[in-house]
């Protein structure tokens, strides 16, 4: 089965920052673990110590969809946008 793609960028609050990367280091340790996640990469910007990128890899949209539902119905969202300056930026992408 071909994996689905997500790629996410966050621009935090300039003194969130800090914050959400800690943030990041249990995303990186627990998202691999979530049911339909195959994996996750994060970056930081070198020009810009307040944006973050993920590119996660899910079995499927739905997987990566049904995760999404699970993160905001529970709350486990709220501490993530507290942090954000804007909404983040996300879309499925496939490789060339």
């Amino acid at each position: 089965m071909t994996a689905t793609t997500f790629i996410i960028t966050f621009t935090t609050r300039p003194d969130a920052a800090n914050d959400f990367r800690a943030m990041l280091d249990g995303v990186k340790r627990d998202l691999p673990s979530v049911a339909g996640c195959r994996g996750v990469s994060i970056f930081r910007a070198v020009d810009d110590p307040a944006v973050f990128t993920l590119v996660e890899e899910w079995d499927s949209q739905q997987a990566h969809k049904a995760h999404i539902d699970r993160l905001t119905s529970s709350g486990a969202w709220d501490p993530i946008a507290a942090c954000l300056l804007e909404p983040p930026s996300g879309r499925y992408a496939s490789a060339l």
